[in-house]
């Protein structure tokens, strides 16, 4: 019965474990499960197994180094990706080994599977010229471009991930001058409360005078869509697709607008700029809700590679230097001691 107690802890992990005792997001335990659903589509198609033969007797750290493997050669996945299923495939077996102690000793031998090497990559974030451009598309002659600006605009400036923004209640947002900000729960529903700008708040005022007039709900969604007649919440899709629209209005107007927009460049763009105003990076770890400065050291690593971009860009009509040495074959080997 290996498939049977396989199946149950898969189970309890997806259902119970990671929503209840780990506090993940549905967003994390849906990237947790498509890995278990690879992991056994890979296991069927190698090892010619039916879903019934599959369980703890086939998961060792061999078949999850080929796991990886069929990962990067079949299904063209990249190695942050290749990581991030290694990762859920360890969190995993981790909690089996809680739940059954005949299984620690595979969990071990599947921990010490290397992860793939991601090369460094700079951060993408969106030109500045870019960002105003997005947040001024909209315009604000309609309720629905109001909410639009609103959310751009809300999206940069507390540099927050958009699932945290499509998360946000009425009463998590404070728009009071002076001290405006904005109370986030992030991943492993970690909280932190960012400062805004005055201005954002002034934005977000008008906002909750049009979608939550007459004394609103605290715990009412800030931002959602309707379905018939009744509010939901948002989707990452709507929050995609309007991002698209906008900017695409915006560019024939703005050279700097890259030809896909994401709103995890405004997040980027929101830490390079704070960074360049001279915003130590302990402070940013703290208002991207970092767990590791390691993370948000990739902006002044970003950073540094522009400047010396520039800087050969500036010298780039000056001269080279003049050979040291001139002269034959025979000349430069008796100057350089060799003859």
């Amino acid at each position: 019965m290996q498939s049977d107690h396989f199946f149950r802890l898969v189970r309890a992990w997806l259902t119970v474990f990671l929503p209840r005792s780990r506090r993940l997001s549905p967003h994390t335990i849906r990237s947790y499960k498509t890995t278990l659903n690879l992991l056994i589509d890979y296991l069927r198609q190698t090892h010619k197994l039916s879903l019934q033969q599959v369980g703890f007797d086939q998961i060792d750290q061999t078949t999850v180094t080929g796991f990886t493997v069929w990962l990067t050669e079949t299904r063209g996945a990249g190695p942050a990706t290749v990581n991030q299923r290694l990762t859920a495939i360890k969190s995993f077996m981790a909690f089996c080994a809680g739940e059954d102690p005949a299984l620690v000793a595979c969990w071990l031998e599947i921990k010490r599977t290397r992860p793939a090497r991601v090369p460094a990559r700079p951060p993408d974030a969106l030109p500045m010229a870019a960002v105003e451009a997005l947040i001024a598309a909209p315009g604000q002659d309609s309720q629905r471009a109001v909410r639009d600006t609103t959310m751009i605009l809300l999206m940069f400036d507390a540099a927050a991930r958009i699932q945290e923004i499509l998360d946000l209640s009425v009463g998590d947002i404070d728009t009071t001058p002076g001290r405006a900000a904005v109370t986030i729960t992030g991943k492993g529903q970690k909280t932190r409360v960012v400062p805004i700008m005055d201005k954002t708040g002034r934005h977000l005022k008008q906002y909750t005078r049009l979608f939550h007039p007459d004394k609103p709900d605290p715990l009412a969604l800030l931002f959602y869509t309707r379905r018939a007649g009744q509010p939901q919440k948002m989707s990452q899709d709507n929050v995609s697709y309007l991002l698209d629209k906008h900017a695409a209005k915006a560019r024939p107007t703005c050279p700097e607008m890259p030809e896909h927009v994401h709103a995890h460049q405004l997040r980027h763009a929101r830490a390079m700029q704070m960074l360049r105003a001279g915003v130590p990076l302990p402070h940013i770890k703290e208002f991207l809700g970092h767990a590791d400065i390691t993370t948000t050291n990739i902006y002044a690593t970003a950073d540094n590679q522009m400047v010396r971009h520039a800087i050969q860009q500036a010298a780039s009509d000056t001269p080279e230097p003049a050979p040291l040495w001139k002269g034959d074959d025979d000349t430069i080997l008796q100057l350089a001691g060799l003859k």
